[in-house]
């Protein structure tokens, strides 16, 4: 590539990147495993919220893996100092990483959501909403793994435009609509983080705990806050991709993608770790929790046989008053079921 000035020194940031991506996937996988063997073990009961955690990390470590191979290829270093071939192959796996990324970060989001609706009861607007999220989280995300590949026939045409010796000639949209879109995507993003950050503080204030415990679960959830951060600065770094120095300007969107990737899994998996903590610091034992929640599902059995015995009775037609288990036990006892939080 021509330069009409003197060429900047060779850098190489790329090296810092891929730390930083592996240090992450580390620390994610640990506090994955904690939150799974929390509720496989402890609680027994593992669920949606569970497995879609799984899906949004085996994408963010797949991210880890495909960073590695754009430093190896240059990213990191200035465009003029990479060889074309290394160049072209470095572009290629900038456009291979995106629909990981935003997958990984996608599931990470519906896992939260589905977290939420395993601690709200019987609420339906809040239900409403979170399940209307989950859609158009799913939706959104998945269209702009569309557009990115679609954009250009055939796809591989996105990284051989670049070979001046390419043996064929592709065709591209007009670049402004992937990218207009993917403004719109990340604002959408960095609204579904604040949501689902600031959503479970109306459900814990009126939970039936300690005041220092609703304190500690809404800034533990909250931690989704930094993931907004980091969407908004993604969303603003997106400009970057198309600079003529795009592998050296782009370092800091790469960072800030995998970071938000991991971020997310971390703030969702936090919450889930209540009944292991409490296990770790000898306030409470694994069998209370087994004991727990297996009398939680027997009781939640008898409440079923009643709630379907006064249906099918003509006096509760006539004089219903109230949910049958809308006020069983404690609140903290029914997170504690749930794998999310215990009391003393």
């Amino acid at each position: 590539m021509e330069s009409s000035g003197p060429l900047p020194p060779y850098v190489d940031k790329g090296r810092g990147l891929v730390i930083v991506a592996w240090v992450e996937a580390a620390f994610g996988l640990l506090v994955l495993a904690a939150r799974i063997y929390t509720r496989a073990r402890i609680v027994r009961k593992i669920g949606w919220d569970d497995w879609t955690m799984v899906i949004a990390t085996i994408l963010a470590i797949v991210v880890s893996v495909v960073v590695t191979m754009e430093v190896h290829y240059g990213v990191g270093s200035h465009t003029v100092h990479i060889p074309p071939p290394h160049l072209i192959k470095a572009v290629e796996w900038i456009w291979i990483s995106a629909p990981f990324s935003t997958m990984s970060a996608c599931f990470g989001k519906i896992s939260i959501a589905l977290l939420i609706l395993r601690m709200i009861n019987r609420n339906k607007a809040y239900t409403i909403f979170l399940w209307a999220l989950i859609i158009l989280l799913f939706m959104v995300n998945l269209l702009l793994t569309v557009v990115t590949f679609a954009q250009c026939t055939p796809v591989p045409w996105l990284w051989d435009q670049l070979d001046p010796a390419a043996s064929y000639k592709g065709s591209c949209w007009d670049p402004s609509i992937q990218k207009n879109y993917g403004y719109f995507q990340g604002a959408f993003s960095a609204f579904s983080d604040l949501a689902l950050s600031l959503f479970p503080i109306l459900i814990i204030k009126d939970l039936k705990m300690d005041l220092k415990l609703r304190i500690g679960l809404c800034i533990v959830m909250g931690l989704g806050v930094i993931a907004t951060i980091a969407a908004v600065v993604k969303t603003v770094q997106l400009k970057n991709l198309s600079t003529p120095d795009f592998t050296y300007n782009a370092i800091d969107l790469v960072y800030w993608y995998i970071s938000e990737n991991w971020v997310i899994i971390v703030a969702a998996c936090i919450p889930t770790l209540g009944p292991l903590y409490f296990i770790l610091t000898g306030q409470r034992t694994a069998d209370s929790f087994i004991t727990a929640s297996s009398n939680r599902r027997k009781n939640n059995g008898l409440s079923q046989k009643l709630l379907r015995w006064r249906l099918r009775s003509p006096i509760f037609w006539t004089a219903r008053s109230g949910t049958i288990g809308s006020d069983e036990g404690s609140s903290a006892s029914t997170m504690m079921e749930k794998g999310m939080v215990v009391t003393r």
